[in-house]
């Protein structure tokens, strides 16, 4: 049956009432016209009708009695729920207990009004219809920002993919010149720049491993530079050693870092292990504010720090040490220690 709350001058409010009372229908349409709601409502009175009907109609508000001769109001909240979920339903119940109540809103109700108070049926109407509708900006606003984010990430996965090409062509073209060069200085700098390339290509692997990241693990690269490269050398056997905590620094840092820490340990393993095996003990770890990034074994030789620390003090390292705020010292009156690096670590944690 179909009642209207009054004749229509604005948007009507589309309304399912579960009654079985036609008198109490009426009083409920009363209650709606006496406060200028204009409501085309639709009375049931069974399961089966209940059932049809919100599934059938897009409903602004639910009303429900909540005992009726052979269905409840319960049972209709559960069924509202699964076919028509997020729509107000508001029992109307001529007796329903505090527990009860408690209970019916636990379910899932959005209130609750006696009917021997429908006065207060329009103002819980309003309130009800409002948070609805509250809820359905914030859900269109969270479906919006999930769209965006799928739309970066996947823009962020095409940049990974491109980078990681482009590196990977730069390094084979670097290999082609290294085949056909002929003089010694000039593979030595190929091999340098495509060293420089491949700390590059692994930062942005660890760095973007498939879903992006705004830190970068610092102490992962580092364990894992000196691991490869020590595991490269053919003349000499350097076993490292790590004394490394968890430090991550923005990705803004990644490249600039990678560099600096390639360029140390290369120019260790190079100049300062010369035809003789050792330890390369890397120590990583922040001390009030300060990154520190070490490198030593059980004692340098003087000829072997002089030699390291005056091939160390090329453009690139100190270009990279102006970047990063960095201090690379060489420490002579510590055998053990060959180079010590420290830089500020606001941005590192």
């Amino acid at each position: 049956m179909s009642l209207q709350a009054r004749p229509p001058s604005g948007p009507m409010l589309r309304i399912l009432l579960l009654e079985d009372s036609v008198l109490d229908a009426e009083l409920v349409t009363e209650a709606l016209a006496s406060a200028d709601l204009a409501a085309a409502m639709e009375r049931v009175d069974t399961a089966a009708d209940f059932t049809r009907a919100v599934q059938e109609g897009r409903w602004d508000i639910i009303l429900a009695d909540y005992r009726l001769p052979a269905f409840d109001g319960l049972s209709a909240l559960e069924i509202a729920q699964a076919r028509a979920p997020g729509t107000p339903f508001v029992f109307v119940s001529g007796a329903l207990g505090e527990e009860v109540a408690v209970e019916a809103l636990k379910r899932g109700a959005t209130d609750y009004v006696l009917k021997h108070s429908l006065d207060r049926l329009p103002g819980t109407v309003l309130r009800a219809l409002a948070e609805a509708h509250e809820r359905t900006e914030k859900r269109h606003a969270q479906d919006a920002l999930q769209t965006l984010l799928e739309q970066q990430t996947a823009l962020l996965h095409e940049l990974d993919h491109r980078v990681k090409n482009n590196l990977q062509l730069l390094l084979s073209l670097i290999g082609i010149e290294i085949r056909q060069a002929e003089g010694g200085p000039v593979r030595e700098v190929l091999g340098r720049m495509r060293e420089r390339l491949q700390a590059l290509a692994a930062a942005h692997r660890d760095l973007y491993d498939g879903k992006g990241s705004a830190r970068f693990d610092a102490s992962s690269f580092a364990k894992g530079l000196c691991q490869e490269l020590t595991s490269g050398l053919s003349d000499v056997r350097i076993v490292p050693e790590f004394e490394v905590e968890n430090v991550e620094v923005e990705a803004a840092k990644a490249a600039p870092i990678a560099l600096l820490f390639n360029e140390i340990v290369v120019n260790a393993l190079t100049h300062a292990y010369r035809e003789r095996h050792g330890k390369l003990k890397l120590t990583l770890r922040i001390r009030d504010g300060i990154l520190l990034f070490q490198l030593s074994d059980d004692a340098f030789s003087p000829q072997e720090k002089e030699t390291a620390q005056n091939s160390a003090s090329g453009t690139v390292l100190k270009a990279l040490s102006r970047q990063l705020d960095a201090r690379v010292e060489w420490p002579p009156d510590e055998p053990a220690t060959l180079v010590r690096v420290t830089m500020p670590a606001q941005d590192v944690s």
